[in-house]
């Protein structure tokens, strides 16, 4: 008997030993004994950049991009001190706003926010939404060297430093988050962020580093000038193993070479049908579908992939398109109304077109009791409700009794590697 985590419970699942080809989270990397002093040390020791301190004058104004509540980052531990070593160099808090880097997410609400930064960050300086549609809260920036125009947060072009923060994990459609991810998309106008996202449809490149779409979203951190960043990885219970901060390549590129330690897992063979556990990504289908998109490269093409997620805001209150493109249009139909530039709604057709090529290649199936199963059906998956997982995969079983089955956990963050024995 083993347990597959959903939402805020477990799954018991009745799979023989000898069916489990793999069954993998991130590594139980220890943590820090000390926070403090290891993000004190990444900010006085930066890699491609003065020290912190060094790099801020006294009169600038400082504007910190933190990410949203779809992030497990350590926000309201990390900023805090970011604030301190500020207020050392000689900038007040009045100085320093944050925006909040939510892409094209809906907007946090007032008690999400306590619970992502809490007083300590919320009493002290003022935090921003970024309002990715708004053309009042938006500046144009000229063109990357792709020629997308550049529409990015008003308050993040103001500042006189940009001080970025996040995570360092396994991304899909970016390859990796963290780094330059911070500013495009996450304070970036709407059609900014959709041909960003085009990118990453055209080059799926989970776990790569140097791909279309990373080189997009740093040629856009250099026209805007990302000044510094601080990345953080964290373990699997969320515990912080080690901090990179200064410039927005070189910093990241070295934290990705230690998270790659924690979140790049060898599987012997590619199994038939690979169970991908989202937990803690549970919010809704547009987060959890990373829990595809990794389970891909672990499952042979024909196979399926069974995702489990709670998707508990549905499809996505800010792309409920998605279920009107996927399995609705191929993607050739798809790219001809990019062309044409006749789409409500760019960002979710760049996902679909991701989606619907997974769908081509093998089977999906949804756990969820967040999407309906006609709404399921209609986007071309299979449905099944969570207390019936059990006997899916028994019934599974016995129409295949040697399948080979694999087993991603936080499978949102996750970056399966096939070495074969």
């Amino acid at each position: 008997m083993i347990s597959i985590r959903y939402v805020n419970r477990d799954l018991a699942l009745e799979i023989p030993t000898r069916n489990i080809l793999f069954d993998l989270s991130p590594r139980d990397t220890p943590a820090v004994a000390d926070i403090g002093a290891c993000l004190r040390k990444a900010l006085a020791n930066p890699i491609g950049a003065q020290p912190l301190h060094a790099s801020v004058q006294s009169g600038q104004k400082v504007v910190l991009i933190i990410d949203d509540n779809t992030r497990i980052t350590p926000t309201r531990d990390i900023v805090p001190i970011v604030l301190d070593e500020l207020n050392r160099a000689g900038i007040p808090d009045r100085d320093i706003q944050a925006v909040i880097a939510s892409g094209t997410h809906r907007q946090m609400t007032e008690e999400e926010k306590q619970a992502k930064y809490g007083p300590p960050i919320l009493t002290r300086i003022q935090v921003l939404d970024h309002r990715y549609k708004d053309p009042d809260q938006l500046v144009d920036y000229g063109i990357t060297s792709r020629g997308t125009r550049i529409r990015v947060n008003k308050h993040v072009i103001q500042a006189d430093f940009r001080l970025a923060i996040g995570n360092i994990i396994p991304h899909h459609p970016t390859g990796w988050s963290a780094g330059a991810k911070a500013v495009l998309p996450g304070v970036g106008g709407e059609e900014t962020v959709a041909q960003m996202h085009f990118l990453g449809s055209r080059f799926p490149a989970l776990g790569k580093v140097d791909t279309p779409m990373r080189q997009e979203m740093e040629d856009f951190a250099e026209k805007i000038g990302l000044n510094f960043i601080l990345n953080v990885i964290l373990n699997r219970e969320g515990g912080l193993v080690d901090a990179v901060a200064g410039h927005f390549i070189h910093a990241h590129r070295a934290g990705v070479k230690i998270s790659e330690q924690v979140y790049g897992l060898p599987i012997p063979e590619l199994a038939d049908l690979v169970i991908s556990s989202t937990s803690p990504v549970d919010i809704d289908f547009f987060q959890a579908d990373k829990g595809i998109t990794s389970a891909e490269p672990a499952t042979r093409p024909g196979g399926e992939i069974v995702l489990v997620s709670g998707c508990k805001e549905g499809i996505s209150p800010a792309h409920p398109e998605l279920a009107e493109y996927l399995g609705q249009m191929t993607n050739d139909q798809i790219w001809d109304l990019v062309d044409q530039r006749t789409l409500p709604d760019s960002l979710t057709a760049a996902e679909a077109i991701v989606l619907n090529d997974i769908n081509g290649k093998m089977k999906i199936t949804l756990v969820t009791e967040g999407i309906a199963p006609a709404v399921c059906q209609r986007m071309h998956f299979n449905h099944v409700w969570p207390a019936e997982l059990n006997l899916y995969i028994r019934e599974r079983l016995e129409h295949a009794p040697d399948l080979k089955i694999g087993i991603l956990r936080q499978s949102a963050e996750v970056l399966p590697i096939l070495i074969p024995s």
